[in-house]
């Protein structure tokens, strides 16, 4: 098994150093905590990569999000920002928060060391974003602290919304097609053969729909340890890929490719993109800076380019929405209503605007793609399932002619 190499902090805040033997950076991280350490990083021997990803699972974004509301909610009421963290990192008990609580703990700490809470944030950046760490730099320099952190609690309950949109749409799809597939495969291999024993006597040429299931039938019992090896690799190679950054890479480039995935992800990108730019800008940062963080947000690689051109432009003086309105990606309507925001000084309005229209815009979709795709997915399965009936009834229909 390889070998990690962890860095972590004591209670009383020492830092310590060591590795351990694990089957991956999961299991190691487990074995950090369970020492009663505060892991800082996880990484591999000889792999330089950063263990952001390991650390990322966590924390889900629904708890970063009920983390910030009540936070925002006890410094609302008067509560002073230290005791407030530590009301909070008592209150999660359950073995799921135990490692978000030792790093709130940690947060809690530095800062009663004199350190900024910024500052305490960003020494944990695989669970504070850059635009939590900027945003609440800009509520601590402008004292706004608590108005800032009811908008970034806004700003992840959207978020996650959206996630969960994209996510719920696929469950019944995939459902019906786990389902499908089983259902094909038990009749195959059990149904089938039991069936066939009745045909070997005859004749005559069994019809053509019988021969193609009956062979689908003996190549699926013959290699069933074949297909159910190579699902369980599929099923392991998935999760190793899904926590590869050049894996997901790959697969979002390659799914992009597509005409209506792509269309979607422009969509959910520029969502993204104007709701993190627009809250940055509302909460006093530069636009520059805002650029600075709100570009590196999009996943669409094509679309990141022009926008990354666009950022150079705008930081040698060329307006916003005259850059935005050269992209081909970008429909003119957007990018004149921020051209328009931009001349009349509600910029970051006119981009909350945008991600509110993109927002309703992805909903739309996702609630025509599952209208459409559930009732397909059942249309093909049961084609396929009466193809099969059929080839099996076929012989026999034959049969009762011949006898009549």
């Amino acid at each position: 098994m390889p070998v990690f190499s962890y860095k972590a902090k004591k209670e009383d805040a020492t830092t310590v150093t060591g590795d351990v033997t694990a089957r991956d950076a999961d299991e190691a991280l487990d074995m950090v905590i369970a020492k009663g350490l505060l892991p800082v990083s996880v990484a591999e021997k000889g792999d330089t990569s950063s263990t952001g990803a390991a650390h990322g699972r966590r924390v889900k974004p629904r708890q970063l999000h009920a983390f910030t509301f009540q936070l925002a909610k006890l410094l609302r009421s008067g509560i002073p920002l230290l005791r407030a963290l530590e009301v909070l990192s008592r209150q999660m008990k359950s073995p799921r928060e135990a490692y978000f609580a030792g790093v709130i703990r940690d947060v809690a700490m530095n800062l009663s060391n004199g350190r900024s809470f910024s500052e305490c944030l960003a020494g944990h950046a695989w669970i504070f974003p850059d635009i939590y760490v900027i945003m609440v730099r800009a509520g601590e320099e402008s004292g706004r602290l608590k108005e800032i952190l009811d908008s970034l609690a806004v700003y992840e309950r959207k978020q996650d919304e959206i996630a969960r949109q994209v996510r719920g749409a696929l469950v019944y799809p995939a459902f019906m097609l786990v389902v499908g597939v089983g259902t094909v495969f038990f009749i195959l291999s059990f149904v089938m053969p039991k069936i066939a024993v009745l045909f070997e006597g005859m004749r005559t040429a069994l019809p053509w729909p019988t021969v193609i299931v009956m062979s689908a039938s003996h190549a699926v019992r013959a290699a069933w340890p074949v297909l159910f090896g190579l699902t369980l690799a599929g099923i392991v190679w998935g999760r190793f890929a899904a926590q590869s950054p050049q894996m997901r890479r790959a697969l979002r480039s390659f799914l992009t490719g597509l005409p209506f995935l792509r269309e979607f992800a422009i969509k959910t990108d520029m969502e993204r993109f104007s709701r993190t730019l627009g809250l940055l800008l509302a909460s006093g940062v530069p636009i520059l800076k805002a650029l600075e963080t709100a570009v590196p947000s999009l996943e669409y690689e094509p679309l990141r380019r022009e926008l990354v051109v666009c950022q150079e432009r705008v930081a040698g003086g060329a307006s916003l929405g005259a850059c935005l309105s050269e992209s081909s990606r970008i429909p003119d309507v957007m990018a004149q209503i921020i051209a328009i925001g931009e001349e009349s000084g509600e910029l970051a309005g006119s981009l909350k605007d945008v991600a509110d229209t993109y927002e309703q815009e992805i909903s739309e979709t996702t609630r025509s793609a599952t209208t459409l795709l559930e009732p397909l997915l059942i249309l093909v399965v049961g084609l396929v399932v009466g193809f099969i009936v059929l080839a099996m009834l076929l012989p026999i229909f034959r049969m009762e002619m011949f006898v009549s």
